[in-house]
């Protein structure tokens, strides 16, 4: 007679299984035949069915285990647990709607803006931010509601509020940085400073924006590694975006070259390596003298790219290629150190009589004054 209880249990919380699953499953085979012809439904549907069916187990697990379970300790424990998942399961079912509807309005804003780059990485940074917020406050608004349905959570949350004061001054000392990162993040996703795919120069080093959370920005090097930046970096510190109003970029090469060099053709030859390259998107190019100190010219190549990549190798390129026709055209046009040679000053040259005259005046001691010897 002690067996049946537990059986009975078990035989309903199967049942209870196998009907949400039978109702997930019904679900399923039609929201997959409106999705073929509404591809949102599809994406909407693909994201909501696992905490559907967690909400729907949950629920039918805690119908049954109610209607079968004996009074008692075993069943308090048992409803409490069910209970939790209930809550567990239908908050994660509304988050997950909150969120498709968010990825289908991205998509929505993405798709118009399909000729401007700069307005759809810049929606894609804000979506990002706002879905990871929306993540971060279910998370609070679930472990709150968990914890309501412990008795005696009341009294505590009131203690705690009678204490707001002095706790949100010791938060505010302890998680001072945690905090700035916090409000550093949506400060960068809502001014427009960086967005996804944008080139930075930070550090002295060229690198993409790959991703924005609410805390630190991972930026991808072009060696293929990964810098962890935390997000009050950007709005303390200057840096360069180079791709702030579009990838296209202007590359500088300077040169320190002597007075004789041939400018014609150094110039002539700049511009064959730029049209040979195939990266000159067509927009500037020049040789310009920029300075002159000393024995010394600095000169200044300018060419323009569509973007950053083509930037670096073009660059490169032009550089290399100037330097060997320096080289093996225009060898003088190299830097040279040049040191002025004066003679030296000799003495002047006295008479030997002169000389030693001089020396016997000076040599012949004075003579005693007086007596014999």
């Amino acid at each position: 007679m002690e067996i049946w209880p537990v059986l009975r249990w078990i035989i309903a919380a199967a049942s209870a299984a196998v009907g949400a699953l039978l109702v997930l499953l019904v679900a399923n085979i039609a929201l997959t035949r409106v999705g073929r012809r509404l591809p949102p439904v599809q994406q909407g549907w693909l994201r909501l069915r696992r905490p559907l069916g967690a909400l729907l187990l949950s629920v039918a697990l805690r119908i049954a285990f109610a209607q079968t379970a004996q009074p008692g300790t075993f069943r308090d424990v048992g409803m409490h647990v069910l209970l939790i998942a209930v809550i567990v399961s239908a908050v994660w079912l509304v988050a997950r709607l909150v969120l498709a509807w968010l990825m289908h309005t991205q998509r929505r804003l993405v798709a118009r803006m399909r000729d401007d780059d700069r307005a759809r990485r810049r929606v894609q940074t804000q979506m990002l931010l706002i879905r990871r917020v929306v993540n971060a406050v279910f998370v609070v608004i679930g472990g709150a509601m968990v914890l309501l349905t412990f008795p005696g959570v009341e009294q505590i949350g009131t203690t705690i509020l009678a204490s707001a004061g002095l706790l949100s001054v010791v938060l505010g000392i302890a998680a001072q940085s945690s905090l700035g990162n916090l409000f550093a993040g949506l400060q960068l996703a809502f001014t427009d400073a960086i967005r996804i795919g944008d080139i930075v120069e930070v550090d002295d080093t060229w690198a993409t924006v790959e991703d924005i959370t609410l805390s630190y920005v991972v930026v991808s090097i072009w060696t293929e590694q990964h810098k962890v930046l935390p997000s009050t970096y950007f709005t303390t510190t200057p840096f360069i975006n180079w791709s702030r109003t579009g990838e296209s970029v202007i590359g500088l090469i300077y040169f320190t070259l002597d007075w004789r060099v041939d400018m014609a053709g150094f110039r002539a030859e700049f511009e064959r390596l730029v049209d040979a390259s195939g990266l000159w998107d067509g927009r500037s190019r020049a040789v310009r003298v920029t300075d002159s100190t000393g024995d010394r010219l600095t000169v200044r190549a300018q060419v323009s790219t569509a973007n950053t990549d083509d930037d670096w190798f073009l660059r490169c390129d032009v550089r290399e290629g100037l330097a060997t026709w320096l080289r093996e055209h225009n060898p003088e046009a190299l830097p040279l150190q040049r040191v002025t040679l004066t003679e030296p000053v000799e003495p002047p040259i006295t008479a030997p009589g002169l000389l030693h005259s001089a020396r016997s005046d000076s040599e012949v001691p004075e003579g005693p004054a007086g007596g014999d010897h």
